[in-house]
């Protein structure tokens, strides 16, 4: 330990998991850093002891991008979120990388703000959350990456970087936008927000057969659509909403209810602890997810914020799933799309048959535009459909499902696994990654080297080290 941290809270030799329970390690340090400062002193400590450095907040990454056997820096209580209306014309949100969805969507909305899309959970943090790419849905959207404006990081000199749109080149900032961590410790991020609006948000429980002919129709025709589909039923849930005129009035505000959070909080632990029946009696799977498909709330018409109808389901992180999830390109009739989903269907059906259930859960499939972020599965021209499983099951049966799924998917065009979900364990996806990405892994590696963030690899951990060494 040195001087500049001795204030700093630590703790050696502690255990650490995921919230998934599919990565950990023990590092020889775990920081709890409360400001800049901090985080600063953590890094040149680091540097000098010539160690290893990851980050973590509440680490519901499935991915193993996060162990460490060395140091270990806890950002969650780097919170902090303020609006930044300077420019009438360009508002956006400052955000401390441990400020969870929840805290900064009450900033923005205390101002009428809101991000143009995000991912449901409102208990994730943003520093993961623009570090992996992660997204939401939506035909004309990207990525919550690149809504980044500017990002501030401590770089492995303890120097605190700002990169800046306008002022750094686009190259640049499609490098750190989406970094994976390797720049540093990501301290603060400026997003792009503009005016809430309200959407027309409808659930509709239909046959399989009506949506998948007319897939493009239906994808095509709203701002935004998801479609779930639990194994054993022959329907969809089909989720969809458009934007309304500004004079429109909302219908339900069910985020701001104390029975909702309620009921959001008992039907989630009732729902995870049904799920404890399944590994001693997997032959009653079917009828569980026939039952589960019919709880879920799929059928509804309301006009909504648009905050509301992006996180339309709480306390569903209580079920802690394994999760596997790939984005690829699509083609102009969503040929591929179909063929993915048959991919599941099929796999489901034959483990069926040998009365194997190693999926128990949902698969969701979601359309976004693209990325312009080098590291970004849905980086290039096109839009890019993102498709996952999940299941709380067996880890092995899940693996040797969910990695043999996930390998047909990556036959798809532009195929890559989301960072931010399980994927080592797919066969070959590390020479995958490699091939299919490889051009975009080596100008990001340029960049990273152009601007000596990170000279000595401090910021690498063993599973990145497989694929950006």
């Amino acid at each position: 330990m040195s001087k500049e941290t001795e204030n700093i809270p630590v703790r050696k030799n502690e255990f650490w998991e995921n919230w998934g329970q599919t990565a950990h390690c023990r590092p020889e340090y775990s920081f709890f850093p409360q400001r800049l400062e901090d985080l600063v002193s953590i890094v040149q400590f680091a540097s000098q002891a010539g160690k290893k450095l990851r980050v973590v907040t509440s680490g519901h990454s499935w991915s193993a991008l996060v162990p460490t056997e060395e140091i270990l820096v806890h950002a969650g209580a780097l919170n902090h979120v303020r609006m930044d209306q300077s420019d009438p014309h360009a508002p956006r949100v400052i955000v401390a990388c441990g400020a969870t969805v929840k805290e900064v969507n009450d900033v923005l909305e205390r101002h009428g703000y809101a991000l143009a899309f995000n991912v449901v959970l409102e208990s994730v943090r943003f520093g993961g959350l623009i570090a992996t790419g992660s997204h939401g849905s939506g035909w004309n959207h990207q990525t919550l990456s690149d809504l980044v404006h500017a990002i501030d990081v401590v770089v492995a000199s303890g120097e605190i970087r700002r990169f800046e749109t306008g002022v750094d080149s686009e190259d640049v900032m499609n490098a750190v936008r989406l970094s994976l961590g390797m720049f540093g410790i990501v301290y603060q991020i400026t997003l792009n927000v503009q005016k809430s609006w309200v959407v027309r948000a409808i659930d509709r429980r239909l046959p399989m057969s009506a949506v998948l002919p007319n897939l493009r129709e239906w994808v095509t025709g709203q701002d935004n659509l998801d479609l779930f589909w639990w194994p054993f039923t022959d329907q969809f849930w089909v989720k969809s909403w458009n934007r309304q005129p500004d004079s429109t009035p909302t219908t339900a505000r069910p985020r701001y209810s104390q029975w909702d959070r309620i009921y959001a909080a008992v039907t989630g632990q009732l729902y995870h602890q049904s799920f404890h029946l399944l590994r001693p009696f997997p032959q009653i799977t079917p009828l569980a997810n026939r039952a589960a498909f019919r709880a879920t709330p799929s059928i509804n018409n309301q006009a909504v914020n648009v905050v509301e109808a992006i996180h339309y389901r709480r306390s569903i992180e209580v079920v802690k799933a394994g999760c596997v999830e790939v984005a690829f390109k699509l083609d102009e009739d969503f040929e591929t799309v179909r063929w993915a989903m048959q991919v599941v269907f099929d796999s489901v059906k034959a483990q069926a048959a040998r009365q194997q259930f190693p999926m128990n859960l949902t698969m969701n499939v979601r359309f976004i535009h693209n990325s312009n972020c080098w590291l970004s599965p849905a980086f290039g021209d096109g839009h890019t459909c993102y498709i996952e499983i999940l299941s709380y099951t067996d880890q092995t049966a899940w693996e040797k499902f969910s990695g043999a799924v996930a390998a047909e998917w990556l036959k798809l065009p532009q195929a890559q696994p989301h960072w931010a979900k399980e994927f080592r364990h797919i066969p070959g996806v590390i020479p995958h990654l490699l091939h299919t990405a490889g051009e975009r892994i080596a100008r990001f590696k340029q960049i990273k080297d152009e601007l000596g963030v990170d000279p000595q690899g401090m910021f690498i951990n063993a599973a990145l080290a497989e694929i950006f060494s």
